[in-house]
């Protein structure tokens, strides 16, 4: 088959890296891809849909597989279904479970799945007057659209929550994104990313993940979009699988069809696990990241087979996902500086271009990362690179993770030396 592949972070090197292993796989092109995807298929910088829908016939691709959140929420799928191109991922509407907090809020309190309680709010004076009369530290600031995971903010006292309502009403940091919010009561408890290929009502196994969103060790400082991640969470059992499917991903599944916008594609939720159960967070409409980076190692199945077999409405056979048993924990390398400003530009490093799975089973995944014109990866986004380690044991697959960290450099680079700890009810 001939792929592509959409995205240029390190969720894309991680599925560039799987993909490129399935015996079925012809031809791979990244778009725009980094400097590590080129080692396992082309990169090309396509503008726009139309572009990349040109691309697609031009070059007889025979699936493209959506990897960022943004083209999703802006209707790639549907343009392309239109051409009769078979595309891996959902439709606009049904990306709405991850472009409007609001929507997907609805979308729980209707089904009776359960999240937290909430209101929304699209006046400064009102989520103010609101956070005023409470406990502000009891109580979630969350953007309605697309934040690149940076949209969550948790206000210690009223005077932070007025600088967060200002930022997000007044300077208008996140655009559109920010013309609506939820303010949603704190959840305290072990919070879980779990994923699930789907098809409409076909649903497979769930695969689980563990992520890191705060910069700072012990879940300290400002949300990002993950500084690392783990594969298995160390609670994660059968009873409790079953526990989020039925209750879970499958009414989710099951809501989204009854309104009209059937999925199809990865559904990614965002979960705690609280002293009275289990409870929506959020819910992504794609990969994630950096928890694909963890998981992908786990995946036995042909990647490829399994994401063509969605996107194919003929192919109706049930779905499911071998994983193996490996522990796996991802640390993000990032810019010094990040979630706020940072500088590129700067030479890493310690990274082998092979990208193959080492003698201590470590690899790395490169996301902010591009050639310079002598041919050097540097630093080129926030989040630069992920080191992997893999073990039969959470704790030895750490070591095998910080170890290879401890391979890496670039200037004013910054981690979290905690990833793989501190996840306890």
């Amino acid at each position: 088959m001939n792929v592509l592949l959409i995205g240029s972070g390190g969720r894309e090197s991680a599925l560039a890296w799987k993909l490129s292993q399935s015996p079925k796989l012809r031809s791979l092109t990244i778009s725009p891809g980094n400097s590590g995807t080129s080692q396992f298929g082309h990169n090309v910088h396509l503008e726009n849909d139309n572009e990349t829908i040109k691309f697609a016939k031009e070059n007889s691709i025979d699936l493209t597989i959506v990897g960022p959140e943004e083209p999703l929420s802006k209707g790639i799928v549907d343009k392309f279904r239109l051409e009769n191109l078979r595309i891996f991922g959902p439709s606009k509407r049904a990306a709405r479970i991850e472009s409007s907090k609001i929507w997907a809020k609805k979308l729980f309190i209707k089904y009776g799945i359960p999240t937290a309680k909430s209101k929304e709010f699209n006046k400064i004076e009102d989520g103010y007057n609101f956070l005023k009369a409470s406990d502000p530290k009891k109580w979630v600031i969350k953007v309605d659209g697309l934040a690149a995971g940076k949209g969550v903010f948790l206000p210690e006292d009223l005077n932070e929550s007025k600088i967060i309502l200002e930022e997000i009403f007044l300077n208008k940091s996140f655009g559109s994104s920010g013309e609506s919010i939820i303010i949603e009561e704190k959840l305290f408890g072990i919070e879980l990313s779990v994923f699930a290929f789907v098809q409409n009502s076909r649903i497979s196994n769930i695969i689980p993940a563990c992520d890191y969103k705060r910069s700072l060790e012990m879940d300290q400082g400002s949300n990002t979009g993950g500084m690392g991640a783990i594969s298995p969470p160390p609670i994660w059992n059968k009873g409790l699988e079953k526990i989020i499917q039925e209750k879970v991903m499958v009414p989710v599944v099951n809501a989204m069809e009854k309104e009209g916008c059937g999925f199809t594609g990865l559904l990614f939720g965002g979960l705690i696990l609280t002293e009275s159960g289990i409870k929506v967070l959020e819910f992504n409409c794609r990969f994630g990241d950096p928890e694909t980076q963890v998981i992908v190692p786990r995946i036995e199945s042909d990647l490829l087979e399994i994401c063509y077999a969605i996107a194919d409405t003929n192919i109706t056979s049930s779905i499911s996902v071998k994983l193996n048993s490996t522990w796996t924990v991802g640390v993000v390398i990032a810019s010094g500086g990040y979630p706020a400003k940072y500088r590129k530009g700067y030479e890493v490093i310690g990274v082998d271009m092979s990208n193959n799975i080492d003698a201590n089973n470590s690899l790395i995944f490169q996301a902010g990362t591009k050639l310079n014109n002598e041919s050097k990866i540097v630093t080129d986004g926030g989040r630069v690179l992920i080191c992997i380690g893999m073990a039969n044991n959470l704790k030895h697959a750490q070591k095998v993770a910080y170890e290879r960290v401890n391979l890496v450099s670039f200037k004013n680079m910054q981690y979290r030396k905690d990833i793989g700890e501190h996840r306890t009810l």
